[in-house]
């Protein structure tokens, strides 16, 4: 029988994955869910060390010798810190060392509880990793877990061995055993190698999908595009990608509203392969949550634990272009993977782009991206502007970039124009007022660059609250989320030296939009567009309407 906690079945059943069954344990109470679980199931040799300091070097002696990955457990309080000479040990020694301590819940510790004190991070940067799993009361509490424990055990060996500590807090009742089968628990594997996964791709799955997300240029593009001739795979790529346009599907995030819920099962993957930073569109991640693949595979040449969608299974370690090159030409499952990529494309063809009949936000966002010079570099403020650029279609490679990092408005118009310091053809950046008017102080840069072009959504305060849902009815929406206001940029602008445009409706956008684009003149310009915060939330929201219920010709 097996604790009825649940963050120590997880624990438990995930030792037993990665195949660590030597366990060095030292008595105690509150490690005692842990040792029961562990001693009951006879995958475990549990060898009882009574002093925490030796049952360190003890486990360390069986790691050494055998050169497998060792976990020693105690309780909590002043045992934890016994296991110090040990793990420093271990990290100079390179030795691989799980090391798990009971504690008390983080709401006793300092209030004079018995055998308590702040163990998260006591190990400092003796180990390789630390966490500090949560004790589970829902499904996000249990990924969460479950993903803390597989990125410390796969950091034991990862990039050299060494140790790792595994902090768990338990709450009483203690003593209650009444589980009499671990959970099969998601076990994340490593791998420097793609032999392996070459052959499950060829002929395992039926509706392989590949997400690429943001990277700063695209060095694999012709690898993908073997993969998409012969309809080998489904490609999701948003703007922040940087492939060429054509080498992916753009419009995944408004397609997926043209998908009714009951429908949603038969687009979903059974491989899930996923490379490049952050994707951009949350419809896709609640999608892939709610329909998980059979495998994810992340392809990181770092070896990161990338876990956004919940399901992630595998982390290949390689350069992408390198993946993407061996992945085979020829399937064991290729009329049903066409079938499943002909219907992934059939449905992105049929979404329309926002016909933004209405002056707006949204037609200005579609005006800049239709009218981009050739070779131009495009710069997305977040928020807004970023969402509003991926509705439409780019017409021709260019580089696009956000700060999507961290996802802040903070530093959009300075990472612009440092960019445009260096670049040598036009930079434009698409910012709303609140992104600018709060990084303004870049302006009084006395060398800005002739080739920026700003183009400035001025909406009278933070736009995008108006369209989630709920806000609309809070009270304090205006004032102090919304921050409504009624400046403008055009002193600052003149002040600085820029050729300042004002734009109010759509002939004014027809008129200006040439100038703004245009590549002669030796000053930078900035274009600022007023508009109405409400009617862009009311465009917008009628847009995604409009796609509900479109099906396949």
């Amino acid at each position: 029988m097996y604790s009825d906690k649940k963050n120590v079945l997880q624990l438990v059943s995930l030792l037993k994955a990665h195949h660590i069954c030597q366990i060095v344990v030292s008595p105690g109470s509150r490690n005692s869910p842990v040792i029961h679980s562990l001693a009951g199931d006879s995958f475990f040799t549990c060898h009882t060390v009574t002093d925490e300091r030796s049952a360190g070097f003890y486990a360390l002696g069986i790691a050494r010798y055998t050169g497998e990955t060792v976990a020693v457990c105690c309780t909590s309080g002043t045992a934890v810190l016994n296991y110090g000479p040990a793990v420093a040990e271990a990290y100079y020694q390179q030795l691989p060392l799980v090391v798990i301590t009971a504690d008390r819940p983080a709401a006793w510790i300092d209030q004079m509880a018995g055998q308590t004190l702040p163990q998260p991070g006591i190990f400092n940067s003796l180990v390789k990793k630390s966490v500090q799993l949560p004790e589970i009361t829902s499904r996000e509490d249990e990924w969460y877990c479950n993903r803390l424990i597989n990125e410390a055990i796969l950091d034991t060996n990862h990039h050299g061995c060494g140790p790792v500590h595994i902090n768990i807090p338990l709450s009483e009742p203690l003593f209650e055993s009444t589980v009499k089968q671990l959970p099969e628990a998601r076990k994340i594997t490593r791998t420097t190698t793609s032999a392996n996964y070459i052959e499950r791709f060829a002929g395992r799955y039926e509706r392989p999908l590949i997400m690429i997300g943001q990277m700063p240029g695209c060095h694999f593009h012709m690898q993908l595009s073997r993969l998409l001739s012969d309809h080998k795979c489904v490609i999701l790529a948003e703007h922040l990608s940087n492939i060429p346009p054509e080498y992916g599907i753009r419009n995944f995030d408004a397609m997926l509203c043209s998908i009714a819920e009951d429908e949603q099962e038969e687009w979903a993957p059974d491989l899930l392969i996923t490379m490049g930073g952050h994707i951009l569109s949350k419809r896709i991640r609640h999608f892939l949550r709610a329909h998980p693949p059979l495998e994810h595979w992340h392809v990181s040449p770092t070896g990161a634990i990338v876990d956004s969608f919940q399901c992630l299974t595998d982390v290949i370690e390689m350069d992408e272009r390198a993946f993407i090159g061996g992945l085979p030409e020829q399937t064991n499952t290729g009329q049903r993977r066409d079938a499943f990529c002909r219907q992934w494309l059939g449905r992105s063809l049929r979404i329309p782009e926002p016909a933004a009949r209405e002056y707006s936000d949204m037609m200005i966002a579609g005006r800049l991206i239709k009218s981009l010079p050739p070779g131009a570099i495009l710069q997305l403020a977040n928020s807004s502007s970023v969402r509003l650029a991926q509705l439409f279609h780019l017409r021709s490679p260019h580089r696009v970039f956000s700060n999507r990092g961290t996802n802040g408005i903070d530093g959009c118009l300075s990472t612009t124009i440092g960019q445009a310091a260096v670049s040598e053809g036009l930079t434009f950046l698409l910012i709303g007022d609140l992104a600018f008017f709060y990084d303004m102080n870049v302006l009084w840069n006395r060398s800005l660059p002739p080739r920026l072009r700003i183009l400035l959504n001025n909406n009278g305060g933070g736009g995008i609250f108006y369209t989630l849902p709920g806000l609309g009815k809070s009270g304090i929406m205006e004032k102090h989320l919304a921050v409504g206001h009624s400046l403008s940029a055009r002193a600052w602008a003149e002040d600085q030296g820029f050729t300042y445009l004002s734009v109010s409706n759509e002939q004014e956008l027809q008129e200006q939009m040439p100038v703004f684009v245009c590549e002669k003149g030796d000053k930078p310009i900035l274009m600022e567009a007023f508009t109405s915060k409400e009617k862009n939330a009311e465009l917008l929201r009628n847009y995604y309407r409009s796609l509900r219920g479109i099906k396949e010709k």
